[in-house]
């Protein structure tokens, strides 16, 4: 993993000396391909609510054009959304146009020009932790990984849909409330830096500070098959009946995210020298009660009685430091936990760890995406109306303490 962290900041460039290129990913010549493209631009410009592609010849200009006319598909087009819930309002489609007609349209030839690396992007949904790691900041690293460009000066720029995507923050604020909104600016504030070290902000809110219009040296779009789930057929997970390959072939990448966002917040990955267990007992008065797992402070006292391995239980991540979260998690070697948001901070396990997951409602959810991570073990158990075999759950806890073992030793002797 490269990491890039010079600065570039805002300054003026002269239309004349701009000239837009893109190279994209992804690609099939279906009519809606445009859903699962990925692209980086230069020079991109944007101008009262409308995004330019500058050419310089009649050639560019006409070849750019015809793609669309010949292949089904324009090659500038992406989506600005995870994919999931496909609207045209989240289509990304730059007009082209010569430098002379730009010039004409803004009525001036020295525009704002942004110098570093920008993410233009429609947010899926922010309001809890595992759908902001995965759903947010997780597409925002695949992209930039992909083009070589990592560099946590990045800055994400939400675009704001007039209709918002159903369970999106936009949605839930409109529908549900402040509260909720709340929440997601939460998330924002404490989660962003473990990507970039500039805040999120809207497109709007951008360039009313920078100048509009405002061109881009390096704008990457394309959100669309770069989150965990895809084009997501089997409900998050909630489906597991069925082939779903989103993640086949992203090892690297699942395992690398975790290594950057460590790095961006200044945690050594460091295996640890001995086995250490972590359960994760969700609080009674949580707002999803059916997810509520009965007995775990019980199997905490048999682990520590029976196996004499380090055992930590929490009822609750809120209000403990993100750092602090992803520390615990990188010096345990087995988790045990319920579906849901807080299961998420399981992707910190270090190499050769076990994740337990219990379900008392929603089998197998989520696991479209832990089944995939290529430095942790999974297992899923029923754990209907709340309750779990206590001795099947201890015997994976063994058999986890003896994998982690091997490992370990396997990589020091």
């Amino acid at each position: 993993v490269r990491f890039n962290r010079k600065t570039a900041p805002t300054g003026k460039m002269n239309v004349h000396d701009m000239h837009s290129t893109h190279s994209c990913y992804g690609r099939d010549y279906m009519p809606e391909n445009w859903q699962r493209a990925t692209c980086l631009y230069h020079d991109l410009c944007y101008h009262d609510s409308k995004w330019y592609y500058i050419t310089q010849t009649d050639f560019e200009k006409q070849h750019v054009s015809d793609v669309e006319k010949h292949n089904g598909v324009n090659h500038l087009s992406v989506s600005l959304a995870p994919m999931g819930q496909a609207t045209m309002e989240q289509k990304f489609e730059p007009e082209i146009v010569s430098q002379q007609d730009f010039i004409n349209l803004v009525g001036t030839q020295e525009v704002s020009y942004a110098h570093n690396i920008h993410i233009l992007y429609v947010s899926y949904n922010a309001e809890n932790f595992g759908h902001f790691l995965s759903d947010e900041l997780f597409p925002a690293y695949s992209m930039l990984e992909s083009f070589d460009e990592l560099d946590y000066n990045v800055q994400l720029l939400r675009h704001e849909l007039k209709d918002p995507l159903q369970w999106s923050c936009d949605f839930q604020r409109k529908n549900w409330g402040q509260e909720q909104w709340d929440k997601c600016m939460y998330r924002y504030k404490t989660l962003t830096r473990l990507l970039s070290k500039n805040e999120v902000v809207t497109l709007t809110n951008y360039t009313k500070k920078h100048g509009d219009p405002m061109c881009f040296r390096k704008l990457a779009a394309g959100m669309g098959m770069h989150a965990d789930h895809c084009e997501d057929g089997i409900g998050h997970g909630r489906q597991y009946q069925t082939r779903h390959d989103c993640n086949q072939g992203r090892q690297t990448t699942l395992y690398n995210y975790r290594a950057y966002v460590m790095a961006n917040i200044g945690l050594q990955d460091v295996l640890p020298e001995k086995n250490r267990v972590i359960i994760w007992d969700r609080h009674a008065q949580d707002y999803k009660e059916e997810r509520k797992i009965h007995g775990l402070p019980q199997l905490k006292k048999r682990i520590e009685k029976e196996l004499n391995v380090e055992v930590h239980l929490y009822e609750t991540w809120h209000g403990k430091p993100i750092r602090y979260q992803i520390s615990q998690m990188t010096k345990s070697t087995i988790f045990i936990t319920g579906p849901g948001s807080g299961s998420f901070v399981s992707w910190f396990l270090p190499r050769g760890a076990t994740q337990i997951r219990l379900y008392p409602v929603g089998y197998m959810m989520e696991w479209f995406v832990f089944n995939y991570m290529p430095h942790m073990h999974v297992e899923h158990i029923k754990a209907d109306s709340g309750r779990f075999e206590e001795d099947t759950v201890m015997e994976l806890v063994k058999m986890g303490l003896h994998r982690y073992d091997h490992y370990y030793h396997s990589r020091h002797h």
